[in-house]
Protein backbone atom coordinates (compact mmCIF):
# COMPACT_ATOMS: atom_id res chain seq x y z
CA UNK A 1 0.00 0.00 0.00
CA UNK A 2 2.81 2.39 0.94
CA UNK A 3 4.63 1.60 -2.30
CA UNK A 4 1.48 2.31 -4.32
CA UNK A 5 0.97 5.64 -2.58
CA UNK A 6 4.62 6.59 -3.22
CA UNK A 7 4.33 5.79 -6.92
CA UNK A 8 1.12 7.84 -7.13
CA UNK A 9 2.77 10.80 -5.39
CA UNK A 10 5.80 10.69 -7.69
CA UNK A 11 3.56 10.55 -10.74
CA UNK A 12 1.67 13.63 -9.52
CA UNK A 13 4.92 15.53 -9.00
CA UNK A 14 6.16 14.66 -12.49
CA UNK A 15 2.90 15.82 -14.04
CA UNK A 16 2.97 19.05 -12.07
CA UNK A 17 6.65 19.83 -12.87
CA UNK A 18 7.21 22.02 -15.92
CA UNK A 19 8.84 20.31 -18.88
CA UNK A 20 12.51 21.20 -19.45
CA UNK A 21 12.71 24.03 -21.96
CA UNK A 22 15.24 23.83 -24.76
CA UNK A 23 17.47 26.83 -25.35
CA UNK A 24 16.48 29.59 -27.75
CA UNK A 25 19.28 30.70 -30.08
CA UNK A 26 19.29 34.07 -31.84
CA UNK A 27 21.85 34.53 -34.61
CA UNK A 28 23.54 37.79 -35.53
CA UNK A 29 21.65 39.69 -38.20
CA UNK A 30 24.25 39.02 -40.88
CA UNK A 31 23.80 35.24 -40.71
CA UNK A 32 21.59 34.51 -43.69
CA UNK A 33 20.01 31.16 -44.64
CA UNK A 34 22.02 29.46 -47.36
CA UNK A 35 21.17 26.75 -49.86
CA UNK A 36 23.79 24.10 -50.63
CA UNK A 37 23.82 21.16 -52.99
CA UNK A 38 24.50 17.75 -51.38
CA UNK A 39 28.27 17.89 -51.91
CA UNK A 40 28.52 21.44 -50.55
CA UNK A 41 26.39 20.47 -47.54
CA UNK A 42 28.78 17.59 -46.85
CA UNK A 43 31.66 20.07 -46.79
CA UNK A 44 29.79 22.48 -44.51
CA UNK A 45 28.97 19.59 -42.18
CA UNK A 46 32.64 18.59 -42.07
CA UNK A 47 33.66 22.16 -41.18
CA UNK A 48 30.94 22.33 -38.53
CA UNK A 49 31.87 18.99 -36.96
CA UNK A 50 35.50 20.04 -36.42
CA UNK A 51 34.36 23.43 -35.14
CA UNK A 52 32.07 21.75 -32.62
CA UNK A 53 34.95 19.54 -31.47
CA UNK A 54 37.20 22.56 -31.01
CA UNK A 55 34.60 24.41 -28.93
CA UNK A 56 33.83 21.31 -26.87
CA UNK A 57 37.49 20.79 -26.10
CA UNK A 58 37.83 24.46 -25.16
CA UNK A 59 34.97 24.12 -22.67
CA UNK A 60 36.51 20.95 -21.23
CA UNK A 61 39.89 22.68 -20.80
CA UNK A 62 38.28 25.53 -18.87
CA UNK A 63 36.34 23.22 -16.56
CA UNK A 64 38.98 20.54 -15.87
CA UNK A 65 40.71 21.20 -12.50
CA UNK A 66 44.40 22.09 -12.63
CA UNK A 67 46.88 23.55 -10.14
CA UNK A 68 45.29 24.53 -6.83
CA UNK A 69 41.78 24.69 -8.31
CA UNK A 70 39.24 22.01 -7.46
CA UNK A 71 36.50 22.99 -9.89
CA UNK A 72 38.22 24.58 -12.91
CA UNK A 73 41.50 25.27 -14.62
CA UNK A 74 43.94 27.57 -12.85
CA UNK A 75 44.93 30.62 -14.91
CA UNK A 76 47.75 33.11 -14.54
CA UNK A 77 46.23 36.57 -14.18
CA UNK A 78 49.52 38.39 -13.52
CA UNK A 79 52.95 37.13 -14.49
CA UNK A 80 54.37 39.53 -11.89
CA UNK A 81 52.46 40.84 -8.88
CA UNK A 82 54.26 43.90 -7.50
CA UNK A 83 52.93 43.19 -4.01
CA UNK A 84 54.37 39.68 -3.77
CA UNK A 85 57.12 39.60 -6.38
CA UNK A 86 55.54 36.41 -7.80
CA UNK A 87 52.92 35.53 -10.35
CA UNK A 88 49.23 35.66 -9.43
CA UNK A 89 46.72 32.97 -10.35
CA UNK A 90 43.01 32.38 -10.01
CA UNK A 91 40.55 29.60 -10.76
CA UNK A 92 39.24 30.79 -14.12
CA UNK A 93 35.64 29.60 -13.67
CA UNK A 94 35.22 31.95 -10.71
CA UNK A 95 35.01 34.89 -13.10
CA UNK A 96 31.41 35.67 -13.99
CA UNK A 97 32.21 36.30 -17.66
CA UNK A 98 33.88 32.89 -17.97
CA UNK A 99 30.98 31.27 -16.14
CA UNK A 100 28.63 32.70 -18.79
CA UNK A 101 30.97 31.76 -21.64
CA UNK A 102 31.02 28.18 -20.40
CA UNK A 103 27.25 28.15 -19.97
CA UNK A 104 26.76 29.22 -23.57
CA UNK A 105 29.27 26.69 -24.87
CA UNK A 106 27.38 23.98 -22.97
CA UNK A 107 24.21 25.08 -24.75
CA UNK A 108 25.96 24.81 -28.11
CA UNK A 109 27.18 21.31 -27.25
CA UNK A 110 23.75 20.28 -25.94
CA UNK A 111 21.81 21.49 -28.99
CA UNK A 112 24.23 21.54 -31.91
CA UNK A 113 21.51 21.53 -34.55
CA UNK A 114 20.09 24.79 -33.20
CA UNK A 115 23.53 26.34 -32.90
CA UNK A 116 24.40 25.24 -36.43
CA UNK A 117 21.75 27.60 -37.81
CA UNK A 118 24.11 30.41 -36.75
CA UNK A 119 27.09 28.78 -38.50
CA UNK A 120 28.41 30.43 -41.64
CA UNK A 121 31.40 28.97 -43.55
CA UNK A 122 31.98 32.55 -44.74
CA UNK A 123 32.44 31.55 -48.36
CA UNK A 124 31.04 34.84 -49.60
CA UNK A 125 31.69 36.97 -46.52
CA UNK A 126 32.14 40.62 -47.48
CA UNK A 127 32.51 42.50 -44.16
CA UNK A 128 36.32 42.30 -44.48
CA UNK A 129 38.83 40.04 -46.30
CA UNK A 130 39.47 36.53 -44.98
CA UNK A 131 42.44 34.49 -46.18
CA UNK A 132 43.96 31.02 -46.35
CA UNK A 133 47.71 31.03 -45.56
CA UNK A 134 49.02 29.08 -48.57
CA UNK A 135 48.32 26.42 -51.20
CA UNK A 136 49.84 23.84 -48.81
CA UNK A 137 47.27 24.78 -46.18
CA UNK A 138 44.46 24.81 -48.73
CA UNK A 139 45.41 21.27 -49.81
CA UNK A 140 44.73 19.95 -46.29
CA UNK A 141 40.96 19.91 -46.79
CA UNK A 142 38.37 19.78 -49.54
CA UNK A 143 36.48 22.38 -47.51
CA UNK A 144 39.33 24.86 -47.84
CA UNK A 145 39.54 24.21 -51.57
CA UNK A 146 35.80 24.80 -51.92
CA UNK A 147 35.93 28.05 -49.92
CA UNK A 148 38.79 29.17 -52.20
CA UNK A 149 39.80 32.14 -50.07
CA UNK A 150 42.58 34.41 -51.35
CA UNK A 151 46.05 33.31 -50.24
CA UNK A 152 48.15 35.19 -47.71
CA UNK A 153 51.26 34.23 -49.65
CA UNK A 154 49.89 36.30 -52.56
CA UNK A 155 48.91 39.11 -50.21
CA UNK A 156 52.36 39.39 -48.63
CA UNK A 157 54.18 38.92 -51.92
CA UNK A 158 52.30 41.93 -53.25
CA UNK A 159 52.89 43.91 -50.05
CA UNK A 160 56.66 43.47 -50.30
CA UNK A 161 59.37 44.95 -48.07
CA UNK A 162 60.26 43.58 -44.65
CA UNK A 163 56.59 43.15 -43.74
CA UNK A 164 55.99 41.12 -46.88
CA UNK A 165 59.11 39.03 -46.34
CA UNK A 166 58.05 38.12 -42.78
CA UNK A 167 54.53 37.33 -43.96
CA UNK A 168 55.86 35.03 -46.66
CA UNK A 169 58.16 33.31 -44.19
CA UNK A 170 55.28 32.57 -41.83
CA UNK A 171 52.64 31.60 -44.37
CA UNK A 172 54.87 29.50 -46.61
CA UNK A 173 55.77 27.54 -43.45
CA UNK A 174 52.38 27.76 -41.76
CA UNK A 175 51.87 24.00 -41.53
CA UNK A 176 55.31 23.45 -39.96
CA UNK A 177 54.83 26.27 -37.43
CA UNK A 178 51.32 25.26 -36.39
CA UNK A 179 52.26 21.57 -36.20
CA UNK A 180 54.91 22.15 -33.54
CA UNK A 181 52.34 21.67 -30.79
CA UNK A 182 51.67 19.44 -27.81
CA UNK A 183 48.08 18.96 -26.69
CA UNK A 184 48.66 15.81 -24.63
CA UNK A 185 48.42 17.38 -21.17
CA UNK A 186 45.29 19.56 -21.12
CA UNK A 187 43.23 18.24 -24.05
CA UNK A 188 41.52 14.89 -24.50
CA UNK A 189 41.88 15.20 -28.29
CA UNK A 190 44.24 17.17 -30.50
CA UNK A 191 42.85 20.64 -31.22
CA UNK A 192 45.84 21.71 -33.31
CA UNK A 193 46.15 21.61 -37.09
CA UNK A 194 47.30 17.99 -36.71
CA UNK A 195 44.01 16.92 -35.15
CA UNK A 196 41.61 19.34 -36.87
CA UNK A 197 43.10 20.06 -40.31
CA UNK A 198 39.79 21.08 -41.86
CA UNK A 199 39.16 23.71 -39.19
CA UNK A 200 42.63 25.27 -39.30
CA UNK A 201 42.72 25.32 -43.10
CA UNK A 202 39.14 26.54 -43.58
CA UNK A 203 38.73 29.24 -40.93
CA UNK A 204 39.37 32.74 -42.26
CA UNK A 205 42.81 34.10 -41.32
CA UNK A 206 43.45 37.83 -40.89
CA UNK A 207 46.82 39.64 -41.25
CA UNK A 208 45.89 41.71 -38.24
CA UNK A 209 48.75 44.24 -38.10
CA UNK A 210 50.19 44.14 -41.60
CA UNK A 211 48.71 47.51 -42.53
CA UNK A 212 48.94 49.15 -39.08
CA UNK A 213 52.02 51.43 -39.03
CA UNK A 214 51.90 51.73 -35.21
CA UNK A 215 52.20 47.99 -34.53
CA UNK A 216 55.84 47.56 -33.60
CA UNK A 217 58.58 46.22 -35.84
CA UNK A 218 57.91 45.30 -39.46
CA UNK A 219 58.79 41.65 -38.85
CA UNK A 220 56.05 41.42 -36.23
CA UNK A 221 53.56 43.22 -38.47
CA UNK A 222 54.10 40.60 -41.14
CA UNK A 223 54.47 37.73 -38.70
CA UNK A 224 51.17 37.75 -36.83
CA UNK A 225 47.85 36.13 -37.80
CA UNK A 226 44.57 35.57 -36.04
CA UNK A 227 41.37 33.70 -36.88
CA UNK A 228 37.93 33.78 -35.29
CA UNK A 229 35.78 30.67 -35.23
CA UNK A 230 33.03 31.81 -32.85
CA UNK A 231 32.02 35.40 -32.23
CA UNK A 232 30.46 38.41 -33.94
CA UNK A 233 32.99 38.22 -36.82
CA UNK A 234 33.57 34.47 -36.96
CA UNK A 235 31.87 31.42 -38.41
CA UNK A 236 29.53 30.75 -35.49
CA UNK A 237 27.75 34.06 -34.90
CA UNK A 238 25.30 33.65 -32.01
CA UNK A 239 23.90 36.90 -30.65
CA UNK A 240 21.83 35.54 -27.74
CA UNK A 241 20.97 32.30 -26.00
CA UNK A 242 17.79 32.40 -23.93
CA UNK A 243 17.91 36.20 -23.96
CA UNK A 244 21.50 36.39 -22.65
CA UNK A 245 24.13 38.18 -24.71
CA UNK A 246 26.73 35.72 -25.97
CA UNK A 247 30.16 37.18 -25.30
CA UNK A 248 32.19 34.18 -26.40
CA UNK A 249 34.71 35.00 -29.14
CA UNK A 250 36.99 32.01 -29.75
CA UNK A 251 39.67 31.36 -32.33
CA UNK A 252 43.42 30.99 -32.67
CA UNK A 253 46.58 33.05 -33.17
CA UNK A 254 49.96 32.40 -34.80
CA UNK A 255 53.10 34.51 -34.23
CA UNK A 256 56.37 34.19 -36.13
CA UNK A 257 59.59 33.57 -34.21
CA UNK A 258 62.02 36.44 -33.62
CA UNK A 259 59.17 38.90 -33.13
CA UNK A 260 57.80 40.90 -30.23
CA UNK A 261 54.10 41.78 -29.83
CA UNK A 262 54.40 45.11 -27.99
CA UNK A 263 52.51 46.22 -24.87
CA UNK A 264 48.78 46.52 -25.53
CA UNK A 265 45.40 46.40 -23.79
CA UNK A 266 41.64 46.38 -24.43
CA UNK A 267 38.29 46.39 -22.66
CA UNK A 268 37.19 42.78 -23.29
CA UNK A 269 38.70 40.11 -21.09
CA UNK A 270 40.95 37.70 -22.97
CA UNK A 271 42.14 34.11 -22.58
CA UNK A 272 45.14 32.40 -24.16
CA UNK A 273 45.96 28.70 -24.11
CA UNK A 274 49.46 27.91 -25.39
CA UNK A 275 49.82 25.03 -27.87
CA UNK A 276 53.42 25.44 -29.07
CA UNK A 277 55.98 23.03 -27.66
CA UNK A 278 59.12 25.16 -27.17
CA UNK A 279 62.53 23.91 -28.21
CA UNK A 280 63.90 25.31 -24.96
CA UNK A 281 62.18 26.73 -21.88
CA UNK A 282 62.62 30.44 -22.65
CA UNK A 283 61.81 30.33 -26.34
CA UNK A 284 58.45 32.09 -25.94
CA UNK A 285 57.74 34.66 -23.24
CA UNK A 286 54.68 36.68 -22.31
CA UNK A 287 53.58 39.14 -19.67
CA UNK A 288 50.28 40.26 -18.22
CA UNK A 289 50.00 42.77 -15.39
CA UNK A 290 47.08 44.75 -14.07
CA UNK A 291 47.01 48.28 -15.41
CA UNK A 292 47.16 49.68 -11.86
CA UNK A 293 50.29 47.72 -10.91
CA UNK A 294 52.77 49.61 -8.72
CA UNK A 295 55.40 48.75 -11.34
CA UNK A 296 53.85 51.45 -13.56
CA UNK A 297 53.18 55.17 -13.14
CA UNK A 298 49.60 56.39 -13.41
CA UNK A 299 47.82 59.66 -14.12
CA UNK A 300 44.05 60.09 -14.03
CA UNK A 301 42.30 61.63 -17.04
CA UNK A 302 38.66 62.59 -17.47
CA UNK A 303 37.91 59.43 -19.45
CA UNK A 304 40.49 57.01 -18.12
CA UNK A 305 44.12 56.64 -17.10
CA UNK A 306 47.50 57.33 -18.61
CA UNK A 307 49.83 54.47 -17.69
CA UNK A 308 53.58 54.89 -18.14
CA UNK A 309 55.72 51.76 -18.50
CA UNK A 310 59.50 51.65 -18.30
CA UNK A 311 61.04 48.25 -19.00
CA UNK A 312 64.59 49.54 -19.38
CA UNK A 313 67.64 48.37 -17.41
CA UNK A 314 66.33 44.80 -17.47
CA UNK A 315 63.16 45.56 -15.48
CA UNK A 316 61.03 43.92 -18.17
CA UNK A 317 62.63 40.53 -17.54
CA UNK A 318 60.97 40.05 -14.15
CA UNK A 319 57.59 40.85 -15.71
CA UNK A 320 57.77 38.13 -18.36
CA UNK A 321 57.20 34.39 -17.92
CA UNK A 322 58.08 31.42 -20.12
CA UNK A 323 55.01 29.90 -21.73
CA UNK A 324 54.57 26.29 -22.75
CA UNK A 325 51.66 23.86 -23.31
CA UNK A 326 52.20 21.92 -20.07
CA UNK A 327 52.75 24.34 -17.18
CA UNK A 328 52.40 28.04 -18.05
CA UNK A 329 49.67 27.24 -20.59
CA UNK A 330 46.60 29.25 -19.54
CA UNK A 331 46.32 32.96 -18.89
CA UNK A 332 43.39 35.30 -18.31
CA UNK A 333 43.64 39.03 -18.97
CA UNK A 334 41.26 41.21 -16.98
CA UNK A 335 39.88 44.40 -18.51
CA UNK A 336 42.62 46.83 -19.55
CA UNK A 337 45.37 44.47 -18.36
CA UNK A 338 48.71 45.34 -19.97
CA UNK A 339 50.12 42.39 -21.89
CA UNK A 340 52.72 41.44 -24.50
CA UNK A 341 54.23 38.39 -26.25
CA UNK A 342 57.97 38.14 -26.83
CA UNK A 343 59.35 35.38 -29.06
CA UNK A 344 62.89 36.67 -29.46
CA UNK A 345 65.05 35.34 -26.63
CA UNK A 346 66.37 31.91 -25.87
CA UNK A 347 67.52 29.02 -28.04
CA UNK A 348 68.65 28.99 -31.63
CA UNK A 349 65.34 29.51 -33.38
CA UNK A 350 64.48 28.68 -36.96
CA UNK A 351 61.20 28.53 -38.81
CA UNK A 352 61.20 24.73 -38.41
CA UNK A 353 61.54 24.66 -34.62
CA UNK A 354 59.65 27.66 -33.32
CA UNK A 355 56.74 30.05 -33.53
CA UNK A 356 53.90 30.68 -31.09
CA UNK A 357 50.48 29.10 -31.61
CA UNK A 358 47.61 29.63 -29.19
CA UNK A 359 43.94 28.97 -28.67
CA UNK A 360 42.61 32.48 -28.20
CA UNK A 361 39.35 33.81 -26.81
CA UNK A 362 37.53 36.83 -25.50
CA UNK A 363 34.58 36.55 -23.15
CA UNK A 364 32.75 39.87 -23.63
CA UNK A 365 32.69 40.43 -27.37
CA UNK A 366 29.52 42.53 -27.39
CA UNK A 367 30.10 45.16 -24.73
CA UNK A 368 32.28 48.27 -24.38
CA UNK A 369 34.99 49.01 -26.97
CA UNK A 370 36.37 45.94 -28.72
CA UNK A 371 39.44 47.50 -30.32
CA UNK A 372 42.90 46.32 -29.30
CA UNK A 373 44.96 49.39 -28.38
CA UNK A 374 48.73 49.54 -28.64
CA UNK A 375 50.89 51.42 -26.18
CA UNK A 376 53.14 54.03 -27.82
CA UNK A 377 56.47 55.58 -27.05
CA UNK A 378 56.42 58.87 -25.09
CA UNK A 379 57.19 60.70 -28.33
CA UNK A 380 54.19 59.14 -30.04
CA UNK A 381 56.12 56.55 -32.05
CA UNK A 382 56.15 52.78 -32.05
CA UNK A 383 57.07 50.55 -29.11
CA UNK A 384 59.30 47.83 -30.51
CA UNK A 385 60.65 45.81 -27.57
CA UNK A 386 59.84 45.08 -23.88
CA UNK A 387 62.70 47.29 -22.68
CA UNK A 388 61.23 50.36 -24.39
CA UNK A 389 59.35 53.04 -22.47
CA UNK A 390 55.67 53.06 -23.33
CA UNK A 391 52.55 55.13 -22.72
CA UNK A 392 49.16 53.41 -22.57
CA UNK A 393 46.07 55.63 -22.79
CA UNK A 394 43.47 53.49 -21.06
CA UNK A 395 39.80 54.38 -21.33
CA UNK A 396 37.19 53.70 -18.67
CA UNK A 397 34.68 50.94 -19.43
CA UNK A 398 31.02 50.83 -18.65
CA UNK A 399 30.27 48.24 -15.93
Amino acid sequence: MKQKLLVTALASLLLAAPLAQSAEFVCHDDVKPASYNPEEQRLVDQFWDESLTYLGQYLRALETPTGECKDSAEATIQTYDAATGAKQTRCIMRYRDIELLAKHLRAVQAEPDKAKKCFDPQKNYDAFPLYTPSTEVQALSAVSKWLDRPLLTDYYRKLGGEIGAAGLELNENFVAVTSRTDTSVHWSSDVSIKGLPTLWSSVGWIPFYAENPDAGADRFRGGYLYAELMGPWGNLRIKEIDGETVGAEIGMTVQLFNTSYPFHYHHPQEIYMTLTKPQCIDQNKYMVMHWDSHEFEHERRADGWTVNIDGSDGRWQKWFANQDPSHEWLTYFERNAIHAFHAKEGCNQTIENSGLVTVWARSTAQDNEQSTRLCKSPGGGKVMQPDDTAVCELRDWKP
